[in-house]
């Protein structure tokens, strides 16, 4: 299922760089490391019409889970931010397991010790979490907070809901995770969006 998905997302690039369908928007997502340094945040679009979203209520320590509406993929349907590293935010997983929706998980300035466990790990494995946020589960199983080799790790994973959707993530544990991809309109150039592993970009 994941192989099919990736042909035809590999097919709508190309027909993208072809000119054969309308441009994408561009769909970066940052994950601060330190204090001071901004909060977390989506950009979506590019150029003059870039929309910027930011977490209501945007703290250190913490997780912001936010729902995107697939047709309008500026527009938040719902959100919550976090220092809860081991519950699942009630009702998010109605969203994300229907194709309407995109998902994005985003961290801000977050402790190592502050990994997802239990309920909330399983819960973003289910949804596409994989590797990157292995490798930090990893790191935090022999660093003891606020101490050991990093004191701060930064996670981001999104993805489009619904079965067999198509998730990305991305970790660090010495920069802000910076994940940037598309968003990829249907064919006739109308919504609803996908989420595409491409760069766009203004030429």
């Amino acid at each position: 299922m994941a192989e099919e998905a990736h042909t035809a997302e590999e097919a709508h690039t190309e027909a993208a760089q072809m000119g054969g369908m309308p441009p994408m928007l561009a769909y970066t997502l940052r994950a601060p490391i330190q204090g001071q340094t901004g909060t977390a945040l989506i950009k979506i679009g590019q150029g003059s019409n870039v929309q910027t979203l930011t977490p209501n209520g945007a703290k250190d320590q913490s997780w912001w889970f936010v729902i995107l509406d697939a047709n309008k993929p500026a527009t938040i349907v719902q959100q919550v931010v976090t220092q809860d590293n081991k519950t699942v935010p009630s009702g998010f997983d109605n969203y994300m397991n229907n194709p309407a929706y995109l998902f994005a998980v985003v961290t801000q300035v977050l402790s190592n010790g502050q990994v997802p466990q239990g309920p909330l790990y399983a819960f973003l494995t289910a949804h596409g979490a994989g590797r990157e946020l292995q490798k930090l589960e990893q790191i935090s199983s022999y660093t003891l907070p606020p101490y050991g080799l990093f004191a701060r790790v930064s996670y981001v994973l999104t993805g489009q809901g619904g079965p067999g959707g198509i998730a990305y993530e991305r970790s660090s544990f010495s920069e802000p995770a910076v994940l940037e991809l598309s968003l990829m309109p249907q064919m006739n150039g109308q919504p609803p969006y996908s989420i595409c592993d491409s760069y766009t970009f203004v030429h």
